[in-house]
């Protein structure tokens, strides 16, 4: 798997400015490693392997949801007020949920996932 790559999908899917993403570079490599150890596949070939690079990507940005860092709930300024429609972390399980779903040829979706079993 090619770290690069999976760190520039997660740059995108999470919204990190290229500047503060070396700051995560461990969490997308913890990412890959969780998705490597979840593979059937002892030697993807290169479309496999893009397919797992943007696997890791979204559990990377899974995770990331997790921390709060940049999410927005609700902010009040004044007469201002902001609010997101959906949960961050909502959302980045959904695309992980359908990313492994859409890919189980390539890891093992059972067990526990998220606190669930899938």
């Amino acid at each position: 798997m090619n770290i690069a790559n999976v760190c520039e999908r997660f740059a995108v899917l999470a919204e990190v400015d290229s500047d503060a993403l070396e700051h995560w570079t461990p969490l997308v490599e913890d990412a890959c490693a969780f998705v490597q150890s979840r593979c059937v596949v002892s030697a993807p070939d290169e479309a496999q392997r893009r397919r797992l690079e943007a696997l890791s990507a979204a559990y990377a940005a899974y995770l990331y949801s997790l921390s709060g860092d940049g999410a927005v709930s609700q902010f009040t300024a004044g007469d201002v007020k902001l609010t997101s429609s959906a949960n961050v972390s909502e959302k980045a399980e959904r695309l992980w949920r359908v990313l492994a779903e859409n890919n189980a040829d390539l890891v093992r979706v059972g067990g526990f996932l998220f606190g669930r079993v899938m």
